[in-house]
This record gives C-alpha cells, sequence and structure tokens, in this order.
C-alpha cells in the first residue's frame, strides 16, 4: 500500500513512503514543505500506521488542522479522509503506482508562481488571532496588537470617507516599509477605482498594478509577492512598467462578503522585502479597515440619499418624493412619452406691481405668494416643474399616470384661487398691493425626462401638451381657471365647467381644443 495526499487541484503530491515521520510545514526543512501562509511554519506532523492508516498530530499551529472539516489536536485518518493544513486541503489516497520514491524537497507551489503567496482572507477575529500567532517573538505579538487595537480606536473618530482613507494610508505607511500605498474602492459601475494612491512625497498618479488588484478583489484572497515581475500571477505590464519588486494587497470585505475594495503596498527597490508575518497583518488591518470604510460608505449613501429627497421635495409631494428617491439611480439624459396633465398658473399685471415696488418687499411677496400656491399643488399630489419669472408650471402623472389626475390638477387650481384670496385679505390691511392669476390646465402625451447637458440635466416636460396649457393660461383673466376639453371629460363632475366658446387657442397641429372655464368650487377629483 502506497498512501499519498493529493491537492484538491491535483497538481501537489506527497508520497507518504520512506520515512517514519513527516512534518508539515512552511519552512523549507520540513519534509513535506507547502510554501502557504495559512501554513504554519511547523504545522503538523504524520505517521504512517502499520494497519495502513495516517497518525495525525498538530504542532500548535495558528490556523489548524483539520479533518473532513472537524479541527483535531490528533487523530488517525484513512484513505479517502481530507486532510487541511490551515486552508491548504489534501486527501489521502491508496495508490500503488507511485512507487517508493520518497517526496520532494521543493516546496509545493505552482510552478507559474516563483514567490507568490497568497491566503483565503479570515474572520475579522481569526485574522488578529493570526497576528497574536504568527510572530516569533511574544513583544512583536504583543506591540502588533496593540497597534492594531490603537488603529481601530482613531479609525472610529472619522465622519468622512476620504478622511478616513488618508488616514488608512498613513497608517500603513507607519505600518510598513513601503514606496506606495494605495486604496481602491468600487465604484457606482462595480470597478475599483483608486481613491487615495501616494508615496511617502505625497500623491501619484501612476495606477497599481491591475494584476494584482482584480485578482485580490474577485477572488477575495491576500496576495504576497515578492518578486512581481517574475509570478506569473502578477508579472503585468504595469508591474513591469513600474519596476514592482514586492508586494502585497489584501481585499476589504464588508458584512455581506462583497469586496468593497482593495488596500495595496509597494516597494520598488528591494525583493524578499515582505514577510508572511506582514501579510496576516496587513489582513487584520484589512479587516478593520473594511468595518471602518463600510459604515463611512453606509452613512455618505444616507446623507446623499437625504440631500436627493429633499431635492425632490421641491418638485414633488413629500409621499412621492420619497418613492422616487428609494428608487432613483444615476440620473443621464433621455426621457420618455407620458400622458400627464399640465397646470400653469400666471399673476395679471405683475410687471407693472413689481416696479411700484422696493426690490425686497416684491422678492417678499412673491416668495410668500409661491410658498402658498406650491403647498396647494403637493396637497393634490402634484409636482412641481418650475418658476418662470412669477408663473407656475406643475404637473401630474409622474412618476405614475393616475385616473384622477385631471381632477387633482383642477382640485389644484380651484385650492390655489382661494389661497390667494385669503393672502389678499391679509396683504390689504397690511396695505400691501393685491395680486390675480390666470390659470391654464390641459392634458395629453408629452416627453418627460432629463434634458439639457451632461454638465447641467434639468427634469422637465416638454411638447405640444405644454403649450396648450401655457395658452390657456394666457388666455384666462384674473381669478379664472381655464381647461380644455381633455381636462373636462376626464373629471367626475364635468358639470363644474362652463364652455367659453369665444375664446380659441392657437395650435400648430391638430384641432384646436375647445376651452372651458371652471366655474364650482365644489369639484373634487
Amino acid at each position: 500500500m502506497t498512501l499519498v495526499l493529493v491537492s484538491a487541484s491535483g497538481d501537489r503530491r506527497f508520497p507518504l513512503t520512506g520515512r517514519s515521520g513527516f512534518v508539515v510545514g512552511r519552512e523549507l526543512s520540513c519534509t513535506l514543505p507547502i510554501l502557504d501562509p495559512a501554513v504554519s511554519r511547523r504545522h503538523a506532523e504524520l505517521r504512517v500506521t502499520a494497519a495502513g492508516h495516517v497518525d495525525v498530530q498538530d504542532l500548535a499551529s495558528r490556523n489548524g488542522t483539520w479533518v473532513n472539516g472537524a479541527r483535531v489536536q490528533h487523530t488517525t485518518v484513512s484513505p479517502g479522509d481530507t486532510l487541511t493544513f490551515g486552508t491548504v486541503a489534501f486527501t489521502l489516497v491508496d495508490d500503488d503506482g507511485i512507487g517508493a520514491a520518497p517526496p520532494s524537497a521543493q516546496p509545493s507551489i505552482d510552478s507559474g508562481a516563483t514567490v507568490l503567496f497568497e491566503r483565503r482572507v479570515p474572520s475579522r477575529e481569526q485574522a488578529l488571532a493570526d497576528v497574536a500567532q504568527s510572530t516569533a517573538g511574544h513583544a512583536q505579538a504583543t506591540a502588533r496588537l496593540a497597534q492594531l487595537v490603537g488603529i481601530a480606536q482613531h479609525l472610529g473618530g472619522y465622519t468622512d470617507l476620504d478622511t478616513l482613507l488618508e488616514a488608512l494610508a498613513g497608517d500603513l505607511f507607519r505600518t510598513f516599509d513601503a514606496d506606495r500605498v494605495s486604496i481602491l474602492l468600487r465604484d457606482p459601475d462595480g470597478l475599483l477605482a483608486a481613491r487615495v494612491s501616494r508615496d511617502r512625497h505625497g500623491s501619484i498618479p501612476r495606477p497599481v498594478p491591475r494584476a494584482i488588484a482584480n485578482g485580490v478583489a474577485e477572488r477575495q484572497v491576500a496576495l504576497l509577492t515578492n518578486d512581481a515581475g517574475a509570478d506569473a500571477r502578477t508579472a503585468g505590464a504595469s508591474v513591469r512598467q513600474q519596476a514592482v519588486q514586492s508586494a502585497m494587497a489584501a481585499p476589504l470585505i464588508g458584512a455581506q462578503h462583497t469586496t468593497l475594495g482593495v488596500l495595496y503596498v509597494d516597494h520598488l527597490r528591494d525583493t524578499g522585502l515582505f514577510t508572511d508575518e506582514d501579510l496576516a497583518f496587513l489582513v487584520a488591518f484589512a479587516g478593520i479597515a473594511s468595518a471602518a470604510v463600510e459604515r463611512e460608505a453606509s452613512m455618505a449613501r444616507l446623507q446623499q440619499a437625504a440631500r436627493v429627497r429633499a431635492n425632490f421635495e421641491r418638485y414633488f409631494a413629500p409621499q412621492i418624493a420619497r418613492r422616487i428617491a428609494d428608487s432613483t439611480g444615476r440620473v443621464t439624459p433621455g426621457g420618455s412619452r407620458q400622458h400627464v396633465v399640465v397646470l400653469f398658473s400666471d399673476i395679471r399685471g405683475f410687471t407693472t406691481i413689481a416696479e411700484s415696488l422696493p426690490p425686497t418687499q416684491m422678492a417678499d411677496q412673491l416668495n410668500e405668494y409661491f410658498a402658498a400656491m406650491v403647498d396647494c399643488v403637493f396637497r393634490h399630489d402634484g409636482a412641481l416643474d418650475k418658476f418662470i419669472g412669477d408663473a407656475i408650471m406643475a404637473y401630474w402623472g409622474v412618476p405614475e399616470a393616475g385616473e384622477h389626475d385631471a381632477g387633482r390638477a383642477v382640485a389644484a387650481a380651484l385650492e390655489m384661487q382661494h389661497a390667494l384670496s385669503a393672502l389678499n385679505a391679509r396683504w390689504a390691511v397690511e396695505g400691501r398691493p393685491l395680486l390675480t392669476v390666470g390659470i391654464g390646465v390641459h392634458g395629453g402625451d408629452a416627453f418627460v425626462g432629463n434634458i439639457g447637458s451632461p454638465r447641467r440635466l434639468e427634469f422637465t416636460l416638454i411638447g405640444d401638451t405644454v403649450n396648450i396649457a401655457h395658452r390657456l393660461c394666457g388666455l384666462a383673466g384674473g381669478g379664472e381657471i381655464l381647461v380644455s376639453d381633455a381636462v373636462r371629460d376626464a373629471l367626475s363632475d364635468p358639470r363644474c365647467c362652463t364652455p367659453r366658446r369665444e375664446l380659441a387657442v392657437v395650435r400648430q397641429h391638430g384641432a384646436p381644443p375647445d376651452v372651458w372655464q371652471v366655474t364650482a368650487s365644489g369639484t373634487t377629483p
């Protein structure tokens, strides 16, 4: 019987023959050397028994020895069992074809990666435990743990993501003998983008080698290379162009096990600079950093959402603004045709009134008027498009069209006239000018979307429907509300409208609509 340890990928085979005992570990002097940072220097000892089994003794390894998924200190394994050292798994098989050749003394590592170490990223708690156990001297382990505690404490004091990232970069420089430090985060498109990239003298424009950053982010492994130009998995064009010698990188992993970004340090002058203890420390550092980054990114998103909602609430009723803000994505040019109801109101003779008032008094009275009118629109679930001088443009049907949009628009128009009457009553007592408004309402299809340049977009409505509503407003006298037949026909009680056959709306295409005046104050949507 020939017992063989075979790696999960099949590229590593250790025949357990020719010796009474085998020591598994990261040191080259071990009989079964495995160059992986998850494996301790002297990790475990194996002995083949006379019964054809393997006696396994863990040698106080930091990441443990596991048999079929269970951590063990001492046990016996049989062919078919899975034996894992840290995170490196092997299966014990009975293979008589191997012969009695002793295992190679060369490290078991991918031939395409000469000096490249990778390790799976453990939990934050396990990463801290690894730091405590990975240093040779107790004093050094204590100092590094104290450093991590200090980093965690001072990172908790930042309330701005950019400031936090700069602090993280400073901590990386103080921790490692690195020439450059970079922190990459995923952008809204999911791509890694450098948020901090600098050497010891300040910011640098050179990008992080993508062969390293992308591999670490996608596979969620930490990486150490002490000859980046020679390692097959790191020797990209950017590595060679930037003359990277030694480098380390670790992913920032969020609570939902998603990759938030990557921490990266490198050295341009020396090879063999970083150790696997450094990598263990960087992994623990990344665990602390990811918690801080995720916290600040979440706060930034909440603040941005609040700003977006506050901005929408300037134009939409609060409940509509909340729905839009919760569902909105990136704002881009474009739109669609939708059925809308458009309302225009305009103060009659305001230019003359404005010329008789000091600027401050005119602005105060106009702002008071606008506030009351917009409240009327919002109370009936309308949206404010814009102020045009002393005119107001509002609409219904966006983001969702409803069967009662026309009724809501007419109800809002009636309330606007009532609200202005109340304002005028108070302004008369105060000796201020009185205002009258004409209102026009029309419904139909319009283009709805973001219009403008990429630097400045405006969400608005354009088209014949908007033009007709504006012309109806122009025909309306002070205190009047004029609507088209499209609006009248959509009301639950059209009897609130009387025809104004003497009025005609100029229209470039199609028959002009009939004009109706809203006369009943008790209409409902």
